[in-house]
């Protein structure tokens, strides 16, 4: 299942639409940028759970939070150190 599959529910899209599905794809691909430049590479095409609720969290606050919050919000903060830890675990 891709990403977007996993995430549009979850923001409340429950509906297939070229315009809505590019606008979710943006945030996904924010949301990986934002991780990687943290730090943390996630793979959409085979990402772990902890990814799956990071993105989504962060897809969550793009559609309501001032983008120079989700800079530094500690929530984002503590998937990215889960993240680093899954990985350097693995």
């Amino acid at each position: 299942m891709a990403l977007i599959d996993k995430v549009k529910p979850r923001i409340g899209v429950f509906y297939s639409d070229p315009g809505k599905d590019a606008e979710v794809q943006s945030m996904i691909d924010g949301a990986v940028g934002y991780f990687k430049e943290a730090g943390w590479t996630i793979d959409p095409a085979s990402p772990s759970a902890t990814a799956v609720e990071a993105v989504i969290l962060y897809c969550k606050m793009a559609q309501s939070t001032d983008p120079a919050a989700l800079a530094n919000h500690p929530v984002l903060i503590s998937f990215i150190a889960q993240g680093r830890a899954e990985v350097k675990n693995a």
